[in-house]
């Protein structure tokens, strides 16, 4: 990609915003009005990378990938018994259709098990777990961080389906480890978290925490017993009860709070929506009965955000290499315009992702935007070039100096 063509403007200063991923220091996050955001090339492409390791390992779990509908009729939530609450609470957007009243899905449960009640008729149909990547939309009231909080968002939401609880906490406990080799391959530190889900329908659920001093969510940890939990937890005596019981180092006094940001969050939501809205099956024995469902989310824009954010210094940002929009840039003097073709179309040829600085601007200004936007390498063609044709390679992460040939420089972004 040219960088002429992506309509790329940056600055050199900090704003007053609370959050890196706010402001991104250029045009890529761009407000449209509060909690409403368009995102450029770099963090589209950034964002496709995080769904592409999500999916990989999903369906490595053997999670198999639905697309459900934004727009959903009032009837079904009715039926799980969510319109009124939901309504009340004013997150939620509905509207008049011309057949009826609708909402634009914050969550998934009911649409799901509208969609998938037909398919499961007997327990030789169970267990599955399907997922989808998509849009949701909720009015949140406090709107903050840019991608951290919006009205508009994407996420990973994913549905289980099982004959039993044992089955059921089975797969959650599966999930649990899917999702931990998901945030480890996103270079994220994401801790499972005790957490209170009385609006899910579940009582058994995980929070999925990464540690950042610009997280909203206060997360107490206890080191020694390895112990986190959501502060709203410490209301609940029965599920604190529990943890002692289960953890017998846990102690209460050795709670240390910790601003995080929440990642993902996975439920077990036992029988709720099928009691509530007809799903059932008929077991071993010729009888019908309602099926457990568990639950397991990842706000994808969110994990942006928090790459952003745990990824950057005073000179930009530092996309890790599994999730750079592109893996490395060349920039180059007038002089040496011809060869960096040369180079940018060698590289590509490679199959690895590139950006060439084509813009009529000063070296120094192209190397600050590079490391503005957070590149892996940046390849220079310099005066060393024009001299040796060595190519000068910075390693954004480490700073780290190189002057290599083609092949070598191949080799080194090409790991």
């Amino acid at each position: 990609m040219r960088m002429s063509k992506m309509g790329i403007k940056t600055r050199h200063h900090r704003g007053q915003d609370e959050a890196l991923s706010q402001e991104f220091q250029s045009t890529q996050l761009k407000r449209h009005a509060a909690g409403i955001y368009g995102m450029g090339n770099l963090l589209v492409r950034a964002r496709n990378k995080i769904i592409e390791i999500i999916r990989k390992n999903l369906e490595n779990y053997e999670c198999s990938e639905v697309s459900l509908p934004i727009i959903q009729p009032k009837n079904i939530w009715e039926a799980s018994g969510r319109w009124s609450t939901y309504a009340k609470s004013k997150h939620m957007f509905t509207f008049e259709g011309r057949n009826g009243e609708y909402c634009i899905a914050p969550t998934g449960e009911e649409i799901v098990l509208d969609f998938i009640r037909e398919n499961i008729v007997s327990y030789k149909d169970l267990p599955i777990n399907i997922f989808q990547i998509g849009n949701k939309y909720r009015d949140e009231i406090r709107v903050r961080g840019g991608l951290l909080r919006s009205k508009e968002f994407l996420m990973k939401d994913g549905y289980s389906f099982h004959a039993n609880k044992e089955d059921m906490v089975r797969e959650y406990n599966a999930m649990k480890e899917c999702y931990i080799k998901i945030f480890s391959d996103l270079g994220l530190t994401a801790i499972p978290v005790k957490a209170v889900s009385a609006d899910m329908g579940g009582k058994v659920s995980e929070e999925f925490m990464c540690p950042s001093p610009v997280g909203e969510d206060k997360v107490l940890m206890d080191e020694k017993s390895g112990i986190a939990l959501n502060t709203e937890v410490l209301e609940y005596p029965e599920m604190l009860e529990e943890i002692k019981q289960n953890n017998p180092e846990f102690r209460i006094d050795n709670l240390k709070e910790v601003p995080c940001i929440e990642l993902g969050h996975i439920f077990q939501l036992g029988r709720f929506y099928s009691e509530n809205m007809n799903g059932y099956f008929v077991n071993a024995n010729g009888k019908k009965e309602p099926y457990f469902m568990g639950c397991y989310g990842i706000g994808v824009n969110r994990t942006l955000g928090a790459i952003c954010e745990n990824n950057c210094d005073e000179e930009g940002l530092i996309w890790p290499k599994s999730v750079a929009p592109y893996k490395c840039i060349i920039i180059s003097t007038p002089e040496n315009s011809e060869d960096s073709e040369k180079i940018y179309a060698d590289i590509k040829f490679k199959n690895i992702d590139v950006v060439l600085d084509d813009r009529a601007d000063t070296l120094g200004s192209k190397i600050k935007d590079a490391k503005l936007l957070g590149f892996p390498y940046m390849i220079i063609m310099g005066k060393k070039y024009s001299k040796e044709h060595l190519l000068e390679v910075e390693t954004r992460k480490t700073g780290k100096k190189s002057f290599l040939n083609l092949d070598e420089l191949i080799k080194l972004i090409s790991d």
